[in-house]
């Protein structure tokens, strides 16, 4: 994808092809909430745009935030396959608070060129990567897959770890299907999620953002017998038919995790945040290059009324002492293939 101002070549043509990797970076049910304003002669600045954030999912933006390290990673990684250096330097205009400046950029970003830039095999599998909600199979990760998933980012102040026993993801799937259960208790978060998740719409998602039932694994016979009562339930009582399938579908998920990893930080500001969005993208491209499938299951590390003794008693399991923040938790399994989310142009996020 070239961008409309970028088409007589030279260095602003390569930044708009390095930015269509970037933007597919994954995000908070696929709300994709970057806005990009590009300067002369080949400069980046990377901002947040309010109004795709999930003001009742991520209360704090911490997703948001994680989604930018993403967006970050990716374009890196871009940046070297086409000869270039990415200079990033994080909120370079002051400290980020808790509320969001639009006109505070997350990351300012030049593109240098560079004839002897190490390039990333991991650029190989951008277009490949996307997040798998489909059922995973019955079958064991191993051992030396996670070692490499392991080795796949670094970070400072930033922790990565699995596990695949028995016990312990039996355990951690119940919490998190509890944590969704607490999310979607609630009418206004229920009701964003449905705004994204277009499971109410039928088989057609015409949408360039969010997703519909083939991308949340509700496919072939097994996605129609599903969504058969929804589709027969009066038009009142839609979301509530629809919390109850996305409640069981949770549950499915978590439980047929082969693993889990989680991703935690010693610190929770927003530079925290967003190197454990960068961590995050390094090993869900190393998954995809291994055949792996991996879906975050967050829920559980909102501050929602409810959520805090299921936090607490996953913090045990995996051994976070209370000073650290875990900021990613996802599954990992094997699949079958599924449907990619969609992205927007990327000329829909330049700031304007």
């Amino acid at each position: 994808m070239i961008l409309p101002s970028d088409q007589g070549g030279g260095p602003g043509n390569i930044r708009g092809q390095i930015l269509s990797y970037a933007v597919l970076a994954p995000s908070p049910l696929n709300t994709q909430p970057w806005s990009v304003l590009c300067r002369d002669p080949c400069g980046i600045d990377l901002s947040l745009e309010k109004s795709r954030l999930l003001s009742h999912i991520d209360l704090e933006s911490r997703q948001a935030y994680i989604s930018c390290g993403a967006f970050i990673e990716n374009l890196d990684i871009a940046a070297r396959d086409a000869g270039y250096t990415a200079d990033i330097s994080l909120f370079p205009l002051s400290w980020p608070g808790a509320i969001i400046d639009p006109g505070q950029p997350v990351a300012g970003i030049e593109l240098i060129s560079d004839p002897g830039v190490v390039t990333d095999p991991l650029f190989a599998w951008i277009e490949t990567r996307h997040t798998n909600r489909t059922i995973f199979k019955e079958e064991p990760i191993p051992a030396e897959i996670l070692s490499t998933l392991a080795d796949a980012a670094e970070q400072p102040f930033t922790t990565l770890g699995f596990s695949s026993d028995p016990s312990f993801r039996k355990e951690v799937a119940g919490h998190i299907s509890d944590a969704v259960e607490v999310t979607l208790s609630d009418r206004y978060r229920l009701l964003e999620f449905l705004s994204w998740v277009r499971i109410l719409r039928g088989s057609t998602h015409p949408h360039q953002d969010g997703y519909g039932m083939r991308e949340a694994g509700l496919h072939g016979i097994r996605g129609w017998l599903s969504l058969f009562p929804l589709r027969l339930s009066p038009a009142g009582i839609k979301s509530t038919k629809a919390r109850e399938l996305l409640l069981k579908l949770a549950k499915k998920q978590a439980e047929s995790a082969a693993a889990f990893g989680w991703i935690a930080t010693k610190g929770n500001s927003r530079y925290d945040q967003v190197r454990a969005g960068r961590m995050y993208e390094r090993v869900h491209l190393t998954a995809a290059s291994v055949g792996l499938g991996l879906q975050p299951m967050t829920d559980i590390l909102e501050p929602y009324p409810g959520m805090e003794k299921h936090y607490r008693m996953v913090l045990d399991l995996i051994g976070i002492p209370d000073t650290h923040t875990v900021q990613m938790l996802f599954r990992l399994g094997y699949s079958d293939s599924c449907s990619r989310s969609r992205r927007r142009a990327v000329q829909d996020f330049f700031r304007r």
